[in-house]
């Protein structure tokens, strides 16, 4: 296996984990959208620890691996239209996880652990906006990795 075949390897798989994962959380979200309020707090529990140990270093390890194969590669370079449609939407997306996803969540579970129900789901509901939108995201970035726009 060459360098670039292990730098995509590790880039796909870590591309994999931040995107299947925030579409399938999307996902059961909706599933307990009027569950009882235990496992709504169970979820928001969950998906903070998730969006912080293991969204956000597969988006960091994707970032960094996708820059290793662009420095790889004599084909490749950040002036493409694909490479920078996918960087812009992974410092995107990343960076609305790491300021306002996590955050809001931490939140989201401090008000209902506190009794706090409905200022609870009203931060619930922006985050959950939020999160989708980021979500569209990561589709468009998908989609400028397969299809490679101006190349």
């Amino acid at each position: 296996m060459s360098k670039f075949e292990l730098y995509k390897f590790v880039h796909v798989i870590a591309a994999t984990v931040w995107v299947g994962g925030a579409i399938t959380a999307q996902l059961i979200g909706l599933r307990l959208k009027n569950a009882e309020p235990a496992h709504r707090l169970g979820f928001a529990r969950d998906m903070r620890f998730v969006s912080q140990w293991i969204f956000l270093p597969a988006a960091l390890i994707a970032y960094g691996f996708g820059s290793l194969m662009i420095e790889e590669s004599p084909n490749f370079g950040y002036e493409q239209a694909w490479v920078t449609i996918g960087t812009a939407g992974l410092a995107i997306a990343f960076l609305t996880a790491a300021a306002f996803l996590v955050p809001q969540s931490r939140k989201a579970v401090r008000l209902m652990e506190a009794g706090r129900g409905p200022e609870a789901g009203a931060v619930m509901g922006r985050v959950t906006i939020v999160a989708r939108l980021a979500v569209v995201v990561l589709i468009v970035v998908v989609w400028a990795m397969v299809a490679k726009p101006g190349l």
